[in-house]
Order: C-alpha cells, then sequence, then structure tokens
C-alpha cells in the first residue's frame, strides 16, 4: 500500500453535502437522469432498504418538510401504499407550497388518493415505523423551534425510524446535531457517502448506516473529489507472508518508553501489542519500580530503565507516552526522546502522557517532530490540548480537527473515536471498523503498540497508522461477534490481533 492509497470504489469515498448538490445532477444527466427521475429513483431505494430492515411493517408513518427529503418521502409514501401498506403522511407544515420535484412527488402522492396531515393531528403510537424526511443535507444553522419541536416528538416516541439520506437535524459534513437532531435506527444515505454520518456523534444519530448510489456511481465518481475515505481491514491490501529465510532482525526494534512508578500497565499493552502485530524486538523502558510488573508472564519482552542513551542507539522506533507520566522523571526523558528524534529522524509513536508533554512543550516551540515519520494518536481531550482549543471545537468538525493536528506536529495524526480519523496533513481517511465495547482503559495503549509494531516492521507512518487503526478495530469486532461488547478487555485483542495478522 502506498502512502496515497485511495480506493476506487465510490462506495469507500466520502464527500461533503455541499459537492452531492453540486454535482449530482451532472452525473445523473450523464446517465440519462433528470432529477426528477433520480428522487423517484431514491424513493424506490428507500422503499427497498424500509422492507429489508422493517419486515414486519404494514403501518407507516412518513413525515415530511418542505425541500427534497419531504420529495422522497412522498415517493416512498406512494410506493409503500401501491404495496399495499398503511400509509399516513405528516407534514412540518402542510399548508406550505412545495416547489420542484419535491411539489411534483406531492402531487403524485395526491393522485395515488393520498392525503396529508399536520404532524400534531397524528397519534404515533399505532404505527410500526416513522420514515424521517423532514430535514436534509442543507441544513446549516440551527434547527427552528417548530422542527425541534417534531424532532422530539419523533424521539419521545420510541417507534423505529428509517432516516432519508440524514437524521434531520444532523450537520450532515460534521455529524453535530444543530440544536437536536432525529436518533434513527436506520439511515439511508443516496448518491455518496457524507462525512458526517461516519464519525463522531453522527454514527451515534444514524443509526445502522446503509448507502445507495442509486445507480449512478461510476459518473459522480469521476466528477467530484473526495474529502476523505472510508477503510475498513479487510479491504485493505493484504500482508505478505514473510520470507523463508527471515530472521527477527529483518522486524525491527521498538523501544517503547513510559511505565512510572505505580503506572506499568500502560507500556506492557503496548509493548505485548507490538509483539503480537508481528514486531520481532521489542524493548519496554520503564521506571525501575515498573521493571518486575511489565516482565512478568510476558519473557519475550526485554525491560530497561537506566541509560538511556544506550537504548535509544540500539532502537529503530520509538513508542512514546503510555503510563509516563508528567514528573520530572518523566519530564527528563521526555526531551532526551525529543532531542533523539531531532538528531535521528527515526519513526516514532506518540501517545497518553507524550502527548500531553508535547502540548506543553509545543506553546514555545511550534513544532517538535521534525518528520513526517512520527504518529501521534490524542483522543479528544488530548487533540484540545494540543491544539489548545475545547473538545467541543475538536468534536464540532472531527475531520478538519485531525488534519489540523497532522499539519501542526508534522505527524500522521489518529484522532481516536467513534469512526477514528486518519490524516497525513493533506489525506483523510475515516475507519468503518469498531464498536462501544472498546470504551475501556488501556484500549489507546494497545493501538500505540499495533502502530509502532507496523512502522517497526518497515511500514511508513500512514500506512502504520491506517494498518493500524484498522486492525485494532477489527479484532474487537471480532471479539464482540464472538462474545459481545461488554466486558472486552484491551489485552483480549492479542489473540485476534495474531489471527488478523497472518495471510490466510
Amino acid at each position: 500500500m502506498t502512502d496515497n492509497w485511495a480506493p476506487s470504489s465510490l462506495s469507500q469515498k466520502v464527500f461533503l453535502a455541499q459537492q452531492v448538490r453540486q454535482h449530482e445532477e451532472e452525473a445523473a444527466e450523464t446517465c440519462g437522469y433528470n432529477m426528477y427521475m433520480l428522487m423517484q429513483r431514491a424513493g424506490q431505494g428507500i422503499f427497498r432498504h424500509l422492507k429489508a430492515n422493517f419486515p414486519y411493517a404494514h403501518n407507516v408513518l412518513v413525515i415530511v418538510g418542505a425541500g427534497n427529503n419531504a420529495g422522497d418521502g412522498y415517493v416512498v409514501a406512494a410506493l409503500a401504499k401501491s404495496f399495499g401498506w398503511q400509509v399516513t403522511v405528516a407534514a412540518l407544515n402542510p399548508n406550505k407550497t412545495l416547489s420542484g420535484d419535491a411539489h411534483t412527488a406531492q402531487d403524485a402522492w395526491f393522485k395515488e388518493g393520498g392525503s396529508v396531515k399536520h404532524w400534531q393531528e397524528v397519534e404515533f403510537a399505532p404505527y410500526d415505523v416513522i420514515v424521517d424526511g423532514i430535514l436534509g443535507t442543507g441544513l446549516t444553522g440551527q434547527v427552528r423551534d417548530d422542527a425541534g419541536e417534531l424532532i422530539n416528538a419523533v424521539n419521545d416516541s420510541a417507534l423505529p425510524v428509517l432516516s432519508i439520506d440524514v437524521p434531520s437535524g444532523l450537520n450532515a459534513d460534521t455529524g453535530v446535531p444543530l440544536g437536536v437532531s432525529i436518533k434513527a435506527d436506520c439511515t439511508v444515505t443516496v448518491v455518496a457517502q457524507k462525512a458526517g454520518l461516519l464519525t463522531g456523534q453522527g454514527k451515534s444519530y444514524c443509526g445502522k448506516l446503509i448507502y445507495d448510489d442509486l445507480d449512478i456511481a461510476d459518473a459522480f465518481n469521476t466528477i467530484a473529489t473526495p474529502v476523505a475515505c472510508k477503510v475498513s481491514y479487510v479491504d485493505l491490501p493484504e500482508l505478505g507472508k514473510r520470507e523463508p529465510n527471515a530472521h527477527k532482525g529483518h522486524f525491527g526494534r521498538l523501544l517503547s518508553v513510559g511505565a512510572n512508578s505505580g503506572m506499568p500497565g500502560s507500556l506492557r499493552l503496548t509493548s505485548e501489542a507490538a509483539l503480537r502485530t508481528g514486531a520481532a524486538l521489542v524493548r519496554a523502558y520503564c521506571h525501575t519500580d515498573s521493571r518486575l510488573p511489565i516482565s512478568m508472564g510476558r519473557p519475550e519482552l526485554m525491560i530497561a530503565s537506566e541509560q538511556l542513551d544506550k537504548q535509544l542507539d540500539w532502537s529503530s522506533c520509538l513508542a512514546i507516552g503510555p503510563g509516563l507520566g508528567t514528573d520530572k522523571w518523566a519530564t527528563d526523558i521526555f526531551s532526551q526522546l525529543m532531542a533523539h528524534l531531532e538528531s535521528h529522524q527515526k519513526p516514532c509513536v506518540i501517545d497518553a502522557d507524550g502527548l500531553n508533554l508535547l502540548a506543553d512543550s509545543s506553546r514555545s516551540s511550534h513544532t517538535l517532530l521534525s518528520t513526517k515519520r512520527s504518529v501521534i494518536t490524542p483522543h479528544p481531550g488530548e487533540a484540545a490540548r494540543l491544539l489548545h482549543c475545547s473538545v467541543s471545537e475538536i468534536e464540532n468538525d472531527r475531520l478538519n480537527a485531525a488534519q489540523t493536528l497532522a499539519k501542526k506536529y508534522n505527524a500522521v495524526a489518529v484522532l481516536k473515536g467513534a469512526g477514528t480519523i486518519i490524516s497525513d496533513g493533506e489525506q483523510r481517511w475515516i475507519c468503518a471498523d469498531g464498536n462501544p465495547g472498546m470504551a475501556t482503559a488501556g484500549m489507546g495503549d494497545t493501538l500505540t503498540g499495533i502502530i509502532a509494531g507496523f512502522i517497526s516492521q518497515g511500514m511508513s507512518a500512514t500506512q502504520g497508522a491506517i494498518y493500524g487503526v484498522c486492525l485494532h478495530a477489527r479484532a474487537a469486532d471480532n471479539l464482540a461477534q464472538q462474545y459481545g461488547q461488554r466486558g472486552m478487555l484491551a489485552s483480549d485483542l492479542f489473540e485476534p490481533l495474531r489471527e488478523l495478522v497472518n495471510p490466510t
């Protein structure tokens, strides 16, 4: 895999909502469709997914606003009525005159014998499922009070909801609710994948995300340039098999640095994760008090707690930060590490307290990392400290935050969280793997070791970050599928890691 790896399939490319609005008409015309025909195709696709995901449904409430999402909703309503379902259409404002294709779709619904009620006239309880066509991707400002009241009523109904293109009220670019948002059980997004549905809060509001290209993928793919790529471990080029004459010297010498007094667990997880990823020689540099607990039960790990300069000369790659702390012992070591990296241009992965010390250092020095061979792996709190802003500012635009981190620190940035984002400062990738069971102590330390393990074996920082993030998340998905999400431990990942890194 090259550092500028990008998938060819539109299903793995990510766009901003404005890009979709800008290019969908040209793509549709290239394929022989006008925009009303495209709206009909959208309605057909949404109805098909509605039947597949809610097969028990026979009494459907379609709630519409006044834009193109409303037009899609009317098409869905007409199809469901023709199919034999009981269908009610309720509108945010039934007296508002629709325009363009949405008006045409509404007329078609009326010609089928349909009618439109005000949503407040409708009792939600009898319905099997709600189709949300209230607000679309064009929403940028805060949700108005009248729409907010409707959205809250839908959420309070406890009925399953399928959202058209984007949950109403959600910013399609950032995944941030614009005051209030539908919390959907299923979202069918059309034409192209929108960035805000794949990361951060957006993943919680979308529920199950289904993508339908409406059969204009090839045309759209040639017109629009993605802002990011969606990556999953199974879609990455397979790791090659080792040569028969390989020996441990071929797979790097990783020095993991951290584990202050009383904090041995983090560095132990990092170091063993590197071993399980295929790194052959891993040495943990720690406080003397942490030597015994790190080495117990894993004799393959080498341990050091003195002569840091000698250990640095031995190493070909560094993992810095797990359990490091921020006291004088830690700051002295961190300063020595930064000086070594500056003079030796060595690849490294920085996490945890290493990031906190890096953030403090960056207040007086714009950047401490002199080579793009470095990877930083902050969660949103650490990212906020690195950029000297609030956590909400990070979460309000995760794509931009990851790119800003990469540029400021001259490193590959891994912004952790739901839909982890990797950025080299130019390109961005969003991990499609992972699950909430990963919200447990030590997962970040394990990820640090996986990425460092890949880099120590010869991958670039970008490759190591992409493979590491996706492998880490896929291993957790395999565990969740087998045992469930609750109770997952970071150390549970070691066995599935080993299985996944070995090509069949």
